[in-house]
Order: structure tokens, then C-alpha cells, then sequence
């Protein structure tokens, strides 16, 4: 399967365009602790639709809601990991960006969620000053954190979120939301190959994911089912630049995420596409 036609570059393919972004998030946030920004893909409910597509995984015990470690590609204002947090997913979370503005607005956020937590807990205990031990002991378990980090995936090796990250046999779920989106409307090349950014993608994201099992949940508005097939599944594509750790494994397509579909000229699509791989070894 040939790999689709590249996209034109546009703003939204650029650093600068996101900094921008989430300065302006950042301000906003500042005069309105609620103001925690733009959900993308919010139209669609894709955020909604992704938790429901990952608590079907869980009902499969393909994933475990305590223990499954989630790492969030291009995370912006972290809002997925929240969604996930709040749904009841427990494991270990880290959202990256290449933006410095998207992950310090991103712990602003979790550091509110944070102070709000601390004080609904010391509400509920004032609330009963006369109970035992036992009724602390049935407030809710403090929610683990979410971490953020400044990293660029093609500038910054893998292993800085594998071993560095304290993760070194990958992670459970490798997240993207509109991430290579960014990446394929961006001017740049790889440095190491010389190639358009979304052509080295694939063979930054593979590493990451944990090997024989591991998921890599990817949505766009940009590509559909069918491209997306095209870039991610299989194994190594032509001209692909492979690093030592993602050598001799492929992506096999495990899941689709339904969204509402339109007819026009007699064909049926979606304006959005949400597609699960499975990393497995090429044999």
C-alpha cells in the first residue's frame, strides 16, 4: 500500500503557530482558573469516543485500569489524560509536546485539578468532624499525577521516554490526537533523513510503544481510515529510517473508533478518523 500525497504546509504545521496558541491559553487561564482551553476535535465528541473506545479494550482485559501506562504525543492542554484520569484510568500518564507554552499551560491545569482535590478532601473531612478512622479511610484514593515534558520526537531520540522516562520496555498506549496532523502540515524535514517529518513518524512512534501488545491509538481530521492504514500499518516502509529499538516489528490494525458518518456523490465518509494498531514482531 503506497503512501498517500503529501499535504501542503500550513501555520498549523509550525512551532511557532502552537506557542502562539497556547500563550494566549495560558493568559486566558490566568484571568479564568476554569478556562482550561480548546478540547480539538471537541465537534466530533472524539475525546468521549476514545475513553469509550480504551474502556472496551479494559472490558476485553486487553488494558487494566490500574496498571495500563498511557504516554500522550503533542498533548496540548493535556485534556485526553484528564478525560482518562476522570474516567478512572490509574496507571502511569506522561503527555509530551514539543511547545513549551503547551506543557507548562498543561500543568497549570494539573496543579488546579490538584488544589481542587485538596480541597474538596478537606471539605468532606470538616463535613464530619466527629468520625472515626474508619471514614477516613473511605475518602477516595488522592489521584495519581499527571506528568508533562518538553520533547520533540524528531529532534529528541526515543530513549529519552523510554529509560530517561523510567518506562524501558515501552508504554501501554501510545496516544495521538490530531498530533500528526500538526506534523504533516508541517515545511520541515527530518534532520536525520533528510525527509518530510511525517515520513519519519512512524518509525519515532514505534519505539515507544511496548513491544508484543502494546496499542497506538491515532486520530485525524486530516487523513482518512484508509491513508492512515497506509502510513502506520505493516511493517517498515520504503525509504523508512528504522532506530535499533523498532527493528523487526510491525503495526497491525486492531480497532476502529465510530464516528457519524455523511453521503455525498454517492460515497459515504467521516470527517474524522480514529484507528488502533497493535505493535507486534515482524516474523
Amino acid at each position: 500500500m503506497s503512501k498517500p500525497t503529501h499535504l501542503e504546509p500550513s501555520e498549523l504545521g509550525t512551532k511557532e503557530y502552537w506557542d502562539n496558541l497556547y500563550a494566549a491559553e495560558i493568559s486566558n487561564h490566568a484571568h479564568n482558573p476554569a478556562d482550561t482551553g480548546t478540547v480539538w476535535f471537541d465537534d466530533s465528541d472524539a475525546e468521549a469516543k476514545l475513553i469509550d473506545f480504551l474502556a472496551e479494550q479494559q472490558e476485553q482485559q486487553l488494558l487494566s485500569e490500574e496498571t495500563t501506562s498511557f504516554l500522550d504525543l503533542g498533548t496540548g492542554n493535556g485534556s485526553l489524560l484528564f478525560g482518562l484520569r476522570d474516567a478512572g484510568w490509574r496507571g502511569r500518564m506522561l503527555g509530551v509536546d514539543y511547545s513549551r507554552q503547551s506543557v507548562e499551560f498543561a500543568r497549570r491545569i494539573a496543579e488546579s485539578r490538584s488544589r481542587s482535590q485538596d480541597h474538596n478532601s478537606n471539605s468532606n473531612s470538616n463535613s464530619y468532624p466527629d468520625a472515626d478512622a474508619d471514614a477516613t479511610e473511605s475518602q477516595p484514593a488522592r489521584e495519581p499525577p499527571v506528568e508533562f515534558l518538553e520533547h520533540d520526537i524528531l529532534r529528541t531520540p526515543a530513549s529519552a521516554l523510554l529509560a530517561g522516562a523510567r518506562q524501558p520496555h515501552g508504554w501501554d498506549v501510545v496516544l495521538d490526537k490530531g498530533t500528526f496532523d500538526a506534523i504533516s502540515l508541517s515545511p520541515e524535514t527530518d534532520p536525520a533523513t533528510g525527509r518530510r517529518a511525517s515520513e519519519s513518524y512512524r518509525a519515532r512512534v514505534a519505539p515507544l510503544v511496548r513491544d508484543n501488545g502494546g496499542l497506538f491509538l491515532v486520530t485525524s481530521c486530516n487523513w482518512t481510515e484508509e491513508e492512515l492504514r497506509s502510513w502506520f500499518e505493516g511493517a517498515r516502509k520504503d525509504g523508512e529510517e528504522e532506530e535499533e529499538e523498532a527493528k523487526g516489528w510491525r503495526f497491525d490494525l486492531v480497532g476502529r473508533v465510530e464516528y457519524p458518518s455523511f453521503s455525498f456523490g454517492g460515497v459515504k465518509g467521516q470527517t474524522i478518523s480514529s484507528l488502533c494498531f497493535r505493535k507486534v514482531r515482524d516474523t
